[in-house]
């Protein structure tokens, strides 16, 4: 570990653990909603503007979930870095990640560079060709 890592692996571990919890909570909550909607559709006679609303409050949730399943698993993979000793370490290059980075997104696993250069590669790909 760089940054002296090992003494600083405690702090991160506890962020690291503090924002599973969070987005376990999340997944929760999204669920017995889900459930609670289901329930409660079963139920009641709905018009075309119910139907699209409950379609809408759907789709944000799913979207929500996703989103929080894979913060999920970039947390759960920051974790395990930390155990081996590879946490604060960019994935493609191995340079130190910055600790301001670290500290906003304790789940990083590139440094600003890469995680630039992903991005507009990303980005160049999505884009229409002309």
């Amino acid at each position: 570990m760089t940054h002296d890592m090992t003494a600083l692996a405690d702090r991160f571990g506890r962020l690291l653990a503090r924002r599973e919890a969070e987005l376990t909570a999340i997944l929760d909550k999204l669920n017995k909603e889900e459930l609670a909607g289901e329930q409660v559709g079963d139920r009641e006679v709905q018009d075309f503007k119910d139907l699209a609303s409950r379609e809408t409050e759907f789709d944000t949730a799913a979207l929500d979930a996703e989103r929080a399943i894979e913060e999920l698993a970039q947390v759960s993979a920051a974790r395990r870095r930390l155990q081996e000793g590879h946490y604060g370490l960019c994935v493609k290059c191995g340079q130190p990640i910055d600790l301001r980075r670290l500290e906003a997104l304790p789940a990083a696993a590139c440094c600003l560079t890469c995680q630039a250069a992903d991005e507009e590669a990303s980005a160049a790909l999505k884009s229409p060709r002309t």
